[in-house]
């Protein structure tokens, strides 16, 4: 059985770059309206943020950790239908301007922590906030007398803080343009589970989006999604790009001026590293897919989510 699913596995490993497995959604949750920005674990529930909720029923949605490898184990047919989490949230819309929606999220026990974005006037501003769980009821209760400001390094057109993690006793926090041309001194910020500022440490320059990553397993080290859609190329002034140093670029990233891949890290006490794994190269496809979410699943791999760029698309995608 072993030797099978290593056979089947290394099927979708093509030319140094792994193929993503779409699993398909179907239900509210498939709505490209609401623009998939995040995914966490809350115990063997994945739950999927959208950047924009419902209005008049805002909500995040939840999948079982069974129906997902089930349906990986399976013939990998027909679709899943997400449940909703009911989100009880403040009118933000209201109380910040400019407010563009939820950008990442992390569980630690029943609290949850989000990102906001926002863009006023061209300046853009990214808030913490805090809430609490209960998925017996399917609700989450976003508080709303938390809320903190987080400062952006530089002021870059729809860029923010976009990825979030718990680390020993706290939450660290990743810009989303870490390149050596626009954010040279980059770092990772800690906040308290009160969301008080805990200082920072120093980040590898990363040329091009960091848009999510996975929750530290117990060596320190995580993963993060690494996105480039050239439209960006202007407002990124993407430098050299250091990750494929003595590496083999993937045969479509020869192709095509999109990148997408995972690239694995290292937290030490004084600073984050770049661990030696090679980066997980996607295959791309023409049209690139604008990567918001990305989760472990155990030791086979990573879940991971598209928003409304080409359209929702949430994927597994193996390990090499």
């Amino acid at each position: 059985m072993k030797k099978l699913m290593f056979f089947l596995l290394t099927q979708f490993v093509i030319g140094q770059e792994v193929m993503p497995i779409e699993i398909p959604l179907k239900g509210e949750a498939n709505q490209q309206s609401l623009e998939m920005s995040g995914l966490a674990w809350y115990n063997d529930y994945l739950i999927l943020m959208p950047q924009y909720v419902d209005k008049n029923e805002p909500g995040f949605y939840a999948l079982s950790k069974s129906n997902i490898n089930r349906w990986l184990d399976g013939n990998r047919s027909g679709a899943l239908r997400p449940n909703k989490i009911s989100l009880v949230i403040p009118k933000y819309d209201e109380i910040i301007n400019g407010y563009q929606g939820f950008e990442a999220l992390t569980f630690v026990g029943n609290k949850t922590y989000l990102i906001i974005e926002s863009k006023d006037n061209g300046i853009m501003k990214s808030f913490l906030v805090k809430g609490d769980m209960d998925i017996r009821n399917n609700s989450l209760v976003i508080d709303s007398n938390k809320l903190e400001e987080i400062p952006l390094p530089q002021n870059i057109k729809n860029m923010g803080f976009e990825s979030i993690l718990k680390y020993k006793y706290r939450l660290m926090v990743l810009y989303e343009a870490n390149g050596v041309n626009v954010n040279l001194e980059s770092s990772a910020l800690f906040y308290s589970s009160s969301l008080k500022s805990k200082g920072s440490i120093p980040l590898p320059n990363l040329e091009y989006r960091l848009t999510d990553v996975t929750e530290v397993d117990g060596k320190g080290h995580f993963w993060a999604l690494n996105f480039f859609w050239p439209g960006e190329r202007e407002r990124l002034k993407p430098g050299d790009d250091v990750i494929l140093e003595n590496i083999k670029q993937g045969k479509t990233h020869k192709q095509f001026e999109h990148v997408e891949r995972l690239i694995e890290y290292k937290i030490r006490s004084d600073k984050v590293i770049r661990t030696s794994t090679p980066p997980i190269q996607l295959v791309l496809n023409k049209n690139s897919r604008n990567w918001e979410g990305l989760v472990r699943l155990d030791k086979k791999g990573f879940l991971m989510i598209v928003d409304e760029h080409p359209r929702t698309i949430l994927a597994f995608v193996p390990k090499p």
